[in-house]
């Protein structure tokens, strides 16, 4: 699990290189991490380790029942787009191109470190969505609940 807590200013370079934050990558190498899983959801590109993934992602969808029409759709969506990339020795890791298509990533990116997961956002969509969540979660009287609690 990734246990640092980060918000970097990032660029993406003409090949969908992405220099991770120092910290994250501190983080991936103390726990001998070498790879991502990277998919899109909800506007962003949404990364995890590998362990991560299957743990938060990939288990639950097996164990749902595989025709239900909201457990396809949500897999296909998130399974689909999903992609293995290697952080190299320089701590870069390259988005691929449907990726950064979906979540409209050019060249100024946010990279979120949040929980498990690794979040990459366009510079102004995260400022967007920042600005939202900020509204919403000042009229919350506490910790959200979720769906499923």
């Amino acid at each position: 699990m990734l246990k640092v807590r980060c918000q970097a200013a990032a660029r993406l370079d003409a090949k969908g290189r992405l220099a991770l934050p120092a910290a994250l990558r501190r983080e991936l190498a103390a726990g001998d991490h070498n790879a991502l899983v990277l998919t899109f959801h909800k506007g962003c590109v949404m990364g995890w380790t590998p362990e991560e993934f299957e743990r938060t992602v990939e288990r639950p969808l097996s164990e749902a029942d595989p025709f239900d029409t909201e457990v396809m759709d949500f897999a296909h969506a998130l399974l689909g787009p999903a992609q293995d990339v290697d952080v190299d020795g320089q701590g870069r890791i390259r988005v691929p191109a449907l990726l950064r298509e979906l979540a409209g990533l050019e060249r100024e990116v946010m990279v979120n470190s949040i929980l498990n997961r690794v979040e990459i956002w366009d510079k102004d969509a995260w400022d967007d969505r920042f600005s939202q969540a900020r509204a919403r979660a000042a009229a919350l009287r506490g910790m959200p609940r979720g769906r499923d609690a």
